[in-house]
């Protein structure tokens, strides 16, 4: 974990080096460093050092998801023109969803570069908090650069999910509903279970005894994550 406690001359200084390194990986140079120390620090390190201090981390997030689904859904669509509405919901789902998020942010090494109050060693793989320090850094990007220079960075960033081999991956709850009719003739069911602070808690159901609990910032994202755990524990039974 990057330990910054008092200013002083040697934390400040770790801190310089931390943003340049980030900086020259994502190809973007801040004019305002605070919106990077903002973006790169976690709420939950305030928490730990009881700093009376908030944090914007959770208010880049917010628009930094806005940016990325807009950006994504122009460059998307200039890209591919020849295809219709289908594909470009679908691609646009797989490049905005909490595993491509994750993928990006251990790609530029952000777990090491960010303030976390666990460490960043001990983020849960299958946690938010890699995805949506992306948007953070996405929304402190735009606020000190503007859309233009926004674009060109997530340009960058996505470059490698652009493929199509990547982008028709087939939605989890198509898949799981194709596997369950033709094993059981039966349709999956989702129950909404409750909406927290982190988003929504979904459970996925085959019959009365399979089952399956996802969560997301949405709905949308809840019932296909709950679809995707569900199914890889059918395919994985398979195998036995």
């Amino acid at each position: 974990m990057r330990n910054k406690s008092s200013p002083s001359a040697p934390a400040i200084f770790c801190a310089s080096i931390l943003y340049i390194m980030l900086e020259n990986i994502i190809e973007y140079t801040f004019k305002n460093k605070e919106l990077l120390n903002q973006a790169i620090t976690h709420s939950s390190y305030f928490n730990e050092k009881k700093d009376i201090r908030q944090s914007e981390n959770e208010k880049l997030e917010y628009l930094g998801d806005a940016i990325l689904n807009s950006v994504i859904t122009i460059l998307l669509y200039k890209k591919f023109k020849d295809k219709d509405e289908g594909f470009l919901s679908n691609a646009r789902s797989c490049l905005v969803k909490r595993e491509t998020l994750t993928e990006v942010a251990k790609a530029i090494d952000l777990p090491q570069h960010m303030f976390y109050g666990n460490g960043d060693q001990n983020v849960p793989e299958d946690s938010k908090v890699l995805s949506n320090m992306v948007e953070a850094l996405i929304g402190a990007i735009y606020l000190d650069g503007g859309l233009r220079k926004t674009t060109k960075v997530i340009k960058n960033l996505f470059a490698p999910y652009f493929s199509l081999e990547r982008l028709t991956e087939k939605n989890p709850k198509n898949l799981l509903q194709e596997y369950s009719q033709r094993r059981w003739n039966l349709l999956p069911k989702y129950k909404f279970t409750r909406k927290t602070k982190g988003g929504f808690t979904v459970i996925v159901y085959i019959g009365k005894d399979l089952k399956a609990k996802g969560m997301g910032k949405s709905k949308k994202e809840a019932e296909q994550q709950a679809a995707r755990l569900l199914l890889q524990d059918l395919t994985e039974t398979d195998s036995v």
